[in-house]
């Protein structure tokens, strides 16, 4: 059945067609002519949408641009907005992002659990607890658009999260987590390797969605209407991965600069080679990268230290903390000219292949929190940032477990 956000996003991405030809853009069958020409009206007449001669675009209005962004947002990264878009969602989160944590049922039991269960899947929520409920919602564009698209602009307690954390909290659900992680028959678990690349890529500018990645992974299908480069990425980073992620070598300079040739393959000039010259973040001054004649003392101490024999036994939270501080210090060593956050996110994959942890990715809904503490961030802070990669393990482990004991 056709929704009224299946309509206004083909509407916003193919402006100028016919309510026949939205049908047919949509994938639906003739016969949804009748209730998707009476849902244009609706948007229509609420000044989404606007019609000449039989054709609709979206409106040029604020409210249409903000419903359209978060419409699209969805649809890049493979959410269900028709889940997550409702007035309903937005009331939820508003109260989250007010009060910073939303203790017992603010509605009935049934349309709470419905709300959670899409939000906390794609990393705008965490549930710290069922029975009493408590949850927090993560602060990020996407939320706070939610929230103003409804009900208008809102205050933040704690727009960054870690700042409405308990790390104590965290790292003792870490740790029974993992615990209960071990006792599956965690070798049948595949880790969502293409979820990892969409999300990785994206926070770099790639514009392919999660399913044109899927697809030009899966059948090398590149999609006609995106740059080839982007499609080029994927593939380059693809092979990237698995030949430094899965492969029993150790991490080091040579399997270092290996990876970033193969996954940087399109770059001009640079591939595979540390800088010879200096450079800045974009966007970012309060960055500070090292003057290139440091990097040699900086790269031989860091490999030195990435391979340390590590004790028999390894708590959870001991393991997500080194991979974090390796990923944190080759990111502010920034020994490439372009392509080191990409780098610094497999190294913090190769640093957990060296442990009996699963691999895990950085939810949707946590990206801005994670380029607040490294791109974008004003300073470096190991802490905060262990945090933060503590509670993204935490949430990927309690999703694999659910799938685990689902499967079996």
């Amino acid at each position: 059945m056709v929704s009224r956000l299946d309509v206004f996003l083909t509407v916003g991405l193919y402006p100028g067609l016919s309510c026949a030809d939205i049908v047919k853009k949509i994938g639906k069958a003739q016969t949804s002519y009748n209730a998707t020409y009476n849902l244009l009206r609706e948007l229509k007449a609420d000044g989404l949408v606007v019609e000449k001669k039989e054709s609709f675009s979206a409106s040029k209005t604020k409210k249409a641009h903000m419903l359209l962004s978060l419409v699209y947002f969805c649809f890049k990264n493979g959410v269900d907005y028709n889940k997550v878009i409702s007035e309903k969602s937005a009331e939820f989160v508003k109260m989250g992002l007010e009060k910073g944590q939303i203790d017992g049922l603010p509605f009935d039991a049934k349309t709470v659990r419905r709300i959670v269960a899409q939000l906390s899947k794609n990393g705008f929520a965490i549930v710290e607890s069922r029975k009493p409920f408590s949850c927090k919602i993560v602060p990020s564009q996407f939320t706070q658009l939610l929230v103003h698209y409804f009900f208008g602009e809102t205050k933040v307690k704690c727009p960054l999260l870690l700042d409405c954390l308990n790390e104590r909290f965290v790292n003792s659900k870490l740790e029974k987590q993992f615990s209960s992680y071990k006792s599956l028959e965690k070798e049948k678990f595949a880790f969502d390797e293409i979820g990892f690349i969409h999300v990785s890529l994206s926070l770099e500018g790639n514009t392919l969605t999660l399913s044109e990645t899927e697809k030009i992974i899966k059948q090398n299908i590149a999609p006609a209407s995106k740059p080839f480069k982007d499609a080029q990425q994927v593939l380059d980073y693809k092979k990237a991965l698995d030949g430094f992620i899965f492969s029993s070598n150790a991490l080091t300079r040579e399997s270092t600069l290996e990876f970033h040739r193969t996954a940087m393959n399109s770059l001009p000039a640079g591939a595979g080679q540390f800088r010879t010259e200096n450079i800045r973040i974009k966007g970012n001054p309060n960055f500070k990268t090292p003057d290139w004649k440091e990097l040699p003392e900086l790269l031989r101490d860091f490999f030195k230290n990435a391979n340390v024999q590590e004790k028999k036994k390894v708590s959870a939270v001991e393991i997500v903390e080194r991979a974090a501080f390796l990923h944190n210090e080759f990111q502010r060593i920034h020994p490439f000219i372009d392509g080191n956050s990409r780098a610094a996110r497999a190294i913090f994959l190769k640093a957990l292949t060296q442990t009996n942890f699963p691999l895990i990715k950085t939810p949707v809904g946590f990206s801005d929190q994670y380029m607040k503490l490294t791109k974008l961030s004003k300073k470096r802070d190991n802490k905060k940032f262990a945090l933060l990669m503590k509670q993204i393990a935490l949430e990927n482990l309690k999703h694999i477990i659910k799938r685990l004991e689902y499967e079996f």
